[in-house]
This record gives structure tokens, sequence and C-alpha cells, in this order.
């Protein structure tokens, strides 16, 4: 088993959530895995490993890796860039730097707050590994059931046709080699 380091990622297979499921049929890609949720991992000087995570009910935390672990047991798959990083520390300090931020559950843009992978792409933009792409809510150009009840729960419109990120996204940049 190849040993986690600094700014690998944590990609969560879908579970059997109404969410994970509209996350993963909208936004599938061409690899063997679908994604649903996306990770840092921070390793500090004494070896302990932490979580930076925008969750729904948390919004930005930074919690212990085992905790993360053993709530996705068995569902879990991890990734590193294919190519050395630049700045690991840097990638570390600008996620930290949103700890506390909301969630961005309307997954626009201009927040507020972060959703998984747009924090990560924050933490990692001056790396330029990954680009926002336009935003999928179904195949094919469709926009799923789930997204619309989702949108008039929150009383705004889906927003097609802006740019954002996705599990999935990170995944098809072909920047990443599963590690685990």
């Amino acid at each position: 088993m190849t040993e986690l380091q600094n700014a690998d990622l944590a990609f969560v297979l879908p579970k059997k959530e109404q969410l994970d499921q509209a996350i993963s049929d909208s936004t599938l890609s061409d690899s063997d895995s679908s994604y649903v949720h996306v990770a840092l991992i921070e390793k500090t000087k004494e070896n302990h490993f932490f979580i930076i995570e925008s969750t729904g009910k948390r919004g930005v935390i930074r919690r212990p890796l085992q905790d993360f672990i053993n709530e996705h047991q068995n569902h879990l798959h991890f990734y590193r860039t294919i190519n050395p990083l630049k700045d690991v520390k840097n990638i570390i300090q600008r996620a930290k730097a949103h700890l506390g931020e909301p969630y961005n559950h309307g997954f626009f843009q201009e927040g507020p707050g972060y959703y998984c992978s747009q924090l990560v792409i924050e933490a990692y933009k001056d790396e330029n590994i990954f680009c926002e792409t336009p935003l999928s809510f179904g195949p094919n150009g469709t926009i799923l059931l789930h997204w619309v009840q989702y949108y008039q729960e929150l009383g705004k419109k889906v927003p097609i046709n802006q740019v954002g990120s996705s599990p999935n996204s990170l995944i098809a940049s072909h920047q990443l080699q599963k590690i685990q």
C-alpha cells in the first residue's frame, strides 16, 4: 500500500443516498469509477493525517483522516497528481484558509462558500492542474428531475451554462493517478 502524502486526494464512491446518485448520474466520466465527494489530505510534520473538505452539513472543515475513513469505509479511493507539485505547502495553506466557510449548496461559481471539488480547485489554483468545465446536471445536456427539485427548494434556477467542477471532472483531467 502506497503511503499517503500531503495534498493527495480522497475520492468517495456513491452510497445509496439520493444526492449521491444524482451527482453520479449527472457527472459520469470515462473513468472506471464515479465519485460523489473529494477531500484533500494533509500530513503534518508529526506524521498525523487530516482531511480538509467541504460538506453540506459542516462547510469547510479539517478532521482526522481516520474519522473520514471510518465514515466512508469501502467507498474510498486515493489519488495523487501524476506530475510533482510545485508548492505542496501552499496547497494546504490555501485550503486551510477557508476553514469555517459555508458549503456552497447552489454550486455557484461566486459562492457563497465552497463545494468539495471547488475547494480542491481553489487549493490547487497555483499548480495549474485542474480547470473548471461547464456544470452538468444530467446526461447529454439534460437536467435530471432531482436537480430541478433541488434548485426549486433553494429558490434558484439550475445554473446551466455556468462553469464549475465535480469530483469526476477532476478525474477526467487525466492529471491524477490512483494510489489506493
